[in-house]
């Protein structure tokens, strides 16, 4: 990304938030224009000063910009999309945080005829379980991987523009088919987030909150940490990635399943194994780290 560029944020939340706030540290952008669909979203990024400018309408904060982040739900990505082309430039570039691709790019084959030429879907793997742009940091994405997920309808230029922004975002920039994310995704982000909430919730149903609340220690809030996430964002990431998500929420409860059975049975031998090959796998994930 050029320090002569201008940025358009659709959605001034803790991601579009914390994209405002790197690319100014950087000095990466020399205008940042904002808007979100939530007038109060609106009015905290003004008090917040996340942009030089927050706009009314997607068309006027797109219009003053030469790239355009959409920080949107992913079912509002296409929509929004369509809304833009009339009023693109030639040059300039729109590219998304989504954590879901294929859908999207399906939805907007319909709702554009094609996947534009100028659209370069992304997908940064720095969320956290905060929201809102209050949350918003300028370091959010350093040494971070962003995914880009280019068709072949995408222009090469324009996906080097999006990895420029990236990288000088302090982000490590990895490109992969659509479908190849969606997998990838539905197993080391959606099913966790499912798996979250669902064990919350099970435990509020079975044991009084204020025990929870005293005697809680590290394993359960570590293992929930990410159902404090927006119920509303990861109903639509779900909906979205359905396709991926259920057979492995199928998979998760035949695994169950058989850790029950062999609890049942008091097989040690089986528990021992099943533990001892996660543990060696997680092990792995982060350098030996516990």
């Amino acid at each position: 990304m050029r320090v002569d560029d201008a940025l358009a944020l659709i959605g001034i939340g803790h991601i579009g938030g914390s994209i405002a706030r790197g690319l100014r540290a950087a000095g990466a952008a020399h205008a940042v224009h904002g808007y979100d669909a939530d007038p109060e979203a609106r009015a905290l990024a003004r008090e917040l000063d996340l942009a030089d400018v927050v706009h009314d309408s997607p068309e006027a904060a797109a219009a003053a910009a030469d790239l355009v982040v959409l920080a949107v739900p992913p079912p509002a990505i296409a929509p929004l999309c369509a809304r833009l082309a009339p009023r693109l430039r030639p040059a300039q570039t729109v590219t998304d945080v989504g954590s879901v691709k294929a859908a999207v790019l399906a939805e907007l084959r319909r709702e554009c005829g094609a996947v534009p030429a100028w659209f370069v879907p992304g997908h940064p793997i720095a969320g956290t379980e905060k929201s809102g742009a209050a949350a918003a940091s300028s370091g959010l994405f350093r040494d971070r991987y962003a995914v880009l997920t280019p068709t072949a309808e995408t222009d090469p230029a324009r996906v080097a523009r999006v990895r420029a922004m990236w990288e000088r975002l302090g982000a490590q920039v990895a490109v992969l088919p659509p479908e190849r994310h969606d997998a990838l995704f539905a197993g080391l982000s959606h099913l966790p987030h499912v798996l979250s909430y669902a064990l919350i919730e099970l435990l509020a149903e079975t044991l009084p909150v204020a025990d929870m609340q005293r005697y809680a220690a590290g394993g359960l809030l570590d293992f929930t940490r990410i159902a404090s996430s927006s119920p509303e964002l990861w109903v639509e990431i779900c909906r979205a990635n359905r396709a991926e998500l259920l057979p492995l929420l199928e998979r998760y409860r035949e695994r169950l399943g058989q850790l029950a059975a062999a609890l049942r049975a008091d097989r040690a031998d089986a528990l021992r194994d099943s533990f001892a090959a996660a543990k060696d796998v997680r092990d792995q994930l982060r350098g030996g780290a516990p």
